[in-house]
């Protein structure tokens, strides 16, 4: 079998997955080089296992709640354990699939990590030793990001990926970094019954968002019980472990103790130890790239985390596309304002295109609306038990079209995706709320913000 490829993958999370199946829909000769588990960490300690370990915190939340449904239920007797295990579960299940889809499509995996040898040139080191090379057209460098927080003195200090791997419960679990990592595992382990403190030096959770985000989300984790500790630097030489506790003081004379630290205070990228730097390519931090997904070498590109545009699956993907096409001959660009962005928290936040903030700067004149439902969706329960769900929409005066969309609660997702197509496909306002949309709809939600335009 011959080792040239039209396009070679390294890394297989959310990114080169995408990049992989759709090379291989459009026919093209592909490999994908993958040095861990396939999938990645999307499928294994990031997005899809983390939302593992949501779901079985909600059902649990949801059982507690069985009385408004007409019936009682004593608390579940689960345990941390036992929600690994199912996250294990879905984790395994879901590479198989994508290995599946592989196999189906006539792609290529190679175990082990990828080295440069030349630009159009990899070879591939396997666990123990073993060596081949392969050569590409064109190689898509998708390796993503691992936490920042790495090793510590003090033992019971951990990152979120080595957090998974824990099976015994803290009574105290104090999180330094309140963005969506942080904000995930407080929801997820205040549902088990730890006493969870989240610690920001920012002055409100989720600074990336817009402050309407974060303090919704900050509203419902008080609600269950979360201590936030906002304007709180924390300094990791002033940390000190005691034999019954870790102290993490801060401002004021303000001290925190706890029994377990979790540290969410960024990602930095995998892209070291692939042998860029002899190509030319800094490798120290994230990789540059242009509009088209390359890097400064000809026929090599980087997408998703690794390039640190954006950590989140739905930029990975909007990447590989752009990467996949670029190879194929057409012209298509990245940009960020037509890609919709999401994040698990509970509730969930979801938002497409420009800010408030973001729209004044550009000078689009444009009319804000906001509001908040009791969300009854095509999920039975919503029925019974509605969420509140806030939706804001920035429209531009002058075209009537959507320009910008920030959902947070019930189906954030799916609404934030509706208003990324209407804006997409240049729908006007009026001829959004004219679309006849089986009824309920998580889209209602929309659609109710935009009827109060008038």
């Amino acid at each position: 079998m011959s080792n040239h490829y039209k396009i070679a993958i390294i890394g297989s999370g959310s990114g080169g997955r995408e990049a992989a199946l759709l090379a291989g829909q459009k026919g093209l000769r592909t490999a994908v080089i993958e040095r861990d588990k396939m999938g990645g960490v999307s499928f294994h300690r990031g997005c899809y296992a983390i939302r593992a370990l949501k779901a079985c915190a909600l059902q649990y939340r949801n059982s507690l709640r069985s009385g408004r449904f007409g019936s009682q239920t004593e608390l579940l007797k689960a345990t941390l354990y036992d929600w690994i295990v199912a996250q294990s579960e879905v984790s395994s299940r879901l590479a198989e699939g994508f290995e599946r889809d592989l196999c189906n499509l006539d792609i290529d995996v190679h175990h082990g990590h990828a080295e440069f040898v030349d630009e159009r040139t990899l070879q591939i080191i396997g666990d123990r030793g073993g060596r081949r090379t392969i050569t590409a057209d064109n190689i898509i460098v998708a390796t993503g990001s691992r936490p920042a927080f790495h090793g510590s003195s003090i033992r019971r200090m951990v990152n979120n990926e080595e957090l998974l791997n824990l099976t015994r419960l803290p009574r105290r679990l104090v999180i330094i970094g309140g963005g969506y990592i942080g904000c995930e595992f407080a929801s997820i382990y205040r549902t088990l019954g730890c006493e969870v403190t989240l610690i920001e030096k920012e002055a409100q959770i989720l600074p990336g968002w817009e402050v309407e985000a974060g303090e919704r989300v900050a509203e419902a984790l008080k609600e269950r019980g979360v201590n936030l500790e906002v304007q709180y630097p924390v300094y990791f030489e002033q940390i000190a472990e005691r034999s019954d506790c870790v102290l993490i003081p801060g401002p004021n004379g303000r001290c925190v103790e706890a029994d377990l630290v979790l540290v969410a205070t960024g990602r930095k990228p995998n892209s070291n130890e692939l042998g860029l730097e002899g190509l030319g390519i800094k490798d120290s931090s994230f990789l540059k790239v242009d509009d088209q997904m390359r890097v400064s070498q000809s026929g090599i590109y980087a997408v998703g985390d690794v390039n640190g545009i954006s950590l989140l699956d739905s930029t990975a993907f909007a990447q590989a596309n752009v990467a996949i096409n670029g190879i194929l001959g057409r012209d298509s660009r990245f940009d960020r304002r037509w890609i919709p962005r999401c994040v698990h928290t509970d509730p969930a936040i979801a938002a497409v295109g420009w800010t408030e903030e973001e729209a004044a700067i550009d000078g689009i004149e444009c009319v804000v609306v906001k509001d908040t439902v009791r969300l009854i969706s095509d999920n039975d329960r919503s029925v019974i038990d509605p969420e509140p769900t806030f939706v804001q929409v920035i429209i531009d005066v002058h075209t009537s079209h959507l320009v910008g969309c920030l959902v947070v609660g019930d189906h954030a997702a799916v609404i934030a995706n509706t208003a990324a197509i209407a804006m997409r496909s240049g729908l006007t306002v009026d001829k959004l709320r004219e679309l006849p949309l089986a009824q309920p709809s998580a889209v209602d939600a929309l659609l109710s913000a935009l009827r109060k335009l008038g």
